[in-house]
């Protein structure tokens, strides 16, 4: 008898036990590509989430950049460039100025395209005795925002023009002057242009005017207080880059920084920072937690998969020898090797595990596919997967196989006939 005829009339007569067979190694190779897709199939999913999440804080960082420049000029100026030997206590106390810059040295600033500045605006404060309002108001005089870095943004003060006045809350009500009426100043009369609503602060008691027209109406000619200007975001909280480029330019000058407004900026782009980082770290924690709980299982249900195969692959094939063990010591008599036996034996075991590797691995494709509903779900290591469990089943289903089948070719045909007989 030839030995491939008694292969197929194995596989003939003998289909059920080499269907299960097949059917042993289908099953944990389903186990296995199931639960490793499935872990892959996570961290895919935990990577888009945290990538979404990442993607959805620096659209709120983004909105949050924006939104601190327009609360910045909201908040109006925050950095008071004047001369270094002003007092500020006497300054802010008074509304006097004791040292001045001048209308040349902002002109200088201007020019100078000084990148952490923007919206300089050169201006002269002083106090000034006003007997129709009963009391010294304080004249402010603006030239307008005389450097914007760029050209589309619109000015945080609006120029006001000769011989026009702008008044504060209390002077308004006070004198009862609104829009379109005239207002005498030192017998000069100005036309008010706008009365400015109430703030609660010395604003309310202040004439905004040209630069010009309060420079000549105190005897100050060119002369300023100071330059307000704002300072870029990444300059906040970090004022000696500014001083240091200013005094490259007006070396007389020093710089203040209103720091509750640039501090409440800062403080609010950080903790808006740290919450998108925390919640980042939380999704990738609780993943983490989760991953390892079904990796812990996913390993315990294959792996009893695994062992369940390979015993029943045991069982199956030593009592298929054993059955089968009187037409081995026959063909042993007709003069068949050892090694032809084995041959015959392994052929079968690497064909029927092949079929239930292939059929457990498109099938946990599809299983997979289905549960996740992502018909496209393809990794690059599946090919690398499927190599891997070819050569693992085929060496537990050769093991099976051939290792009842050495212990049979060794016994002596003889005594394996009389046994029979």
């Amino acid at each position: 008898m030839k030995s491939h005829n008694l292969f197929f009339n194995e596989l003939k007569y003998r289909w059920k036990g080499s269907l299960l067979a097949s059917a042993a190694v289908f099953v944990a190779v389903l186990s296995v590509t199931s639960a490793l897709l499935m872990l892959a199939q996570f961290d895919s999913q935990t990577q888009k989430e945290v990538h979404d999440l990442q993607r959805r804080s620096q659209e709120r960082m983004n909105e949050l950049e924006n939104e601190a420049r327009v609360f910045a000029k909201s908040l109006g100026f925050n950095i008071f460039i004047y001369h270094r030997d002003q007092r500020l206590e006497t300054f802010y106390a008074d509304d006097v100025n004791t040292h001045y810059l001048t209308t040349k040295q902002s002109r200088d600033l201007a020019d100078a395209d000084f990148a952490l500045l923007n919206h300089h605006l050169p201006f002269l404060r002083h106090r000034f005795p006003l007997p129709e309002f009963g009391a010294d108001v304080i004249i402010a005089g603006l030239e307008g925002e005389i450097y914007i870095k760029r050209k589309f943004q619109k000015p945080l003060e609006v120029s006001i023009k000769s011989g026009e006045v702008q008044l504060g809350y209390t002077v308004a009500k006070h004198l009862k002057k609104k829009v379109g009426d005239t207002i005498l100043i030192a017998e000069k009369s100005y036309k008010v242009t706008l009365c400015r609503t109430q703030l609660g602060t010395k604003d309310d008691i202040i004439i905004f005017m040209n630069l010009v027209d309060a420079q000549t109406l105190l005897g100050l000619k060119d002369k300023i207080s100071g330059i307000m200007a704002l300072s870029c975001n990444c300059a906040a909280g970090d004022l000696e880059p500014i001083r240091n480029g200013v005094r490259q330019i007006i070396p007389e000058a020093d710089v203040v920084e209103l720091t509750i407004r640039a501090k409440a900026r800062q403080s609010a782009r950080k903790a808006i920072s740290e919450a998108a980082e925390a919640e980042v770290a939380d999704i990738r924690n609780s993943r983490q937690t989760l991953r390892d709980q079904l990796n812990r299982f996913s390993a315990m249900f294959a792996g009893l998969m695994v062992a369940s195969a390979s015993i029943l692959l045991f069982f199956l094939y030593s009592h298929n020898v054993k059955e089968r063990r009187h037409e081995i010591a026959i063909l042993r008599t007709l003069g068949v090797r050892s090694p032809q036996l084995h041959l015959l034996f392994g052929v079968k075991a690497v064909l029927l595990a092949s079929l239930g590797v292939l059929a457990g691995y498109v099938c946990a494709l599809l299983l997979v596919a289905w549960i996740t509903g992502e018909g496209g779900f393809v990794m690059l290591w599946q090919s690398l997967l499927l190599v891997w469990l070819f050569a693992a089943a085929n060496l537990i289903s050769l093991s099976a196989s051939l290792i009842p089948v050495m212990f049979a070719a060794r016994r002596d045909p003889g005594i394996v006939l009389n046994e029979e007989g």
